[in-house]
C-alpha cells in the first residue's frame, strides 16, 4: 500500500481524515481533532508503558513477557479521535489514517533506546484475514513509523500461523489465546525489533522473535485500553 500512500499525497487534498477539514499539526488530521487526542503522558511503568499514579519503576502487573522483550509503549488511550482513527484504517480502509497513527506511533518510539540497525516489523494478520480485509492496519502504520524514523521495515520476519477465534474479550483470555499463533523467519536472529501495532502488542509475538534469538525487542502502539 506505499505507492498508495504516494498516490494520496499527490492528488488528494490534505484534509483531515475524521472531518475534512484543514490539517493542523499531525498530518491528515485538523485542530479540533488533535485537540480530542488523548494522550499518554506523566509517569508509566517503564516496561508496560502503562500509566501510574506515582513515579515508581515498574507497576507490578506486567504480563510474563520473555527476556527478550524490553518494554511496550502506548501514545493514546482508546478513545476519542484516536479509536476513531484506528477504526477508520481497520473498518473503514480509509489509508489516510494510517498518516496520523504512525506519526503517534513513532512519536513514542523516538523516547525509546532504538539502534540505528533497528529494524520495524509489524503484528501480522492470519493470511485469511488479510485477504478478506485486503490489507493489514499494523503494516500500514508501521511503513510510516519506519519511514518516520529512517529505519527499515520488515514486515516477512513476523507470520500469524493460527488465525484469532473473535471470541476472547478479556485481557488474560486474549494472551492465552495467541499463545503459539506466532512464528518468526529464522532471519530474525541477532536482530533489534520494532514490533508496531495499532491497539495491542502482546508478548505472544515478542515470544516468536525470541525463540529465533533476537538481540531486543521494544514494542509501540498508537492506542491501548485501560
Amino acid at each position: 500500500m506505499g505507492f498508495l500512500h504516494a498516490l494520496l499525497d499527490a492528488f488528494t487534498p490534505a484534509l483531515c481524515v475524521l472531518c475534512a477539514a484543514p490539517p493542523h499539526a499531525l498530518p491528515w488530521l485538523c485542530r479540533a481533532c488533535t485537540d480530542r487526542l488523548e494522550l499518554f503522558s506523566g509517569a508509566r511503568c517503564l516496561r508496560c508503558g502503562a500509566p501510574r499514579p506515582l513515579p515508581a519503576p515498574m507497576c507490578g502487573a506486567c504480563p510474563d513477557w520473555p527476556r527478550a522483550f524490553f518494554g511496550l509503549r502506548s501514545a493514546a488511550s482508546h478513545e476519542g479521535t484516536a479509536r476513531a482513527l484506528v477504526h477508520a484504517l481497520k473498518f473503514g480502509s480509509e489509508f489516510s489514517a494510517a498518516r496520523p497513527l504512525g506519526c503517534l506511533a513513532a512519536a513514542v518510539a523516538r523516547d525509546l533506546p532504538l539502534r540505528p540497525e533497528t529494524v520495524v516489523v509489524s503484528v501480522p494478520l492470519h493470511w485469511r484475514r488479510r485477504n478478506k480485509r485486503g490489507f493489514s492496519p499494523a503494516a500500514e502504520i508501521a511503513r510510516v513509523v519506519a519511514g518516520q524514523l529512517g529505519l527499515s521495515c520488515q514486515p516477512r520476519l513476523l507470520r500469524r500461523v493460527r488465525a484469532e477465534s473473535g471470541v476472547t474479550r478479556t485481557t488474560r483470555g486474549r494472551f492465552r489465546e495467541l499463545s503459539g499463533a506466532f512464528r518468526a523467519s529464522p532471519r530474525a536472529a541477532g536482530c533489534h525489533v520494532l514490533l508496531v501495532d495499532d491497539v495491542l502488542a502482546t508478548g505472544a509475538c515478542a515470544r516468536a522473535l525470541s525463540r529465533r534469538r533476537v538481540a531486543a525487542v521494544w514494542g509501540v502502539t498508537v492506542t491501548r485500553s485501560l
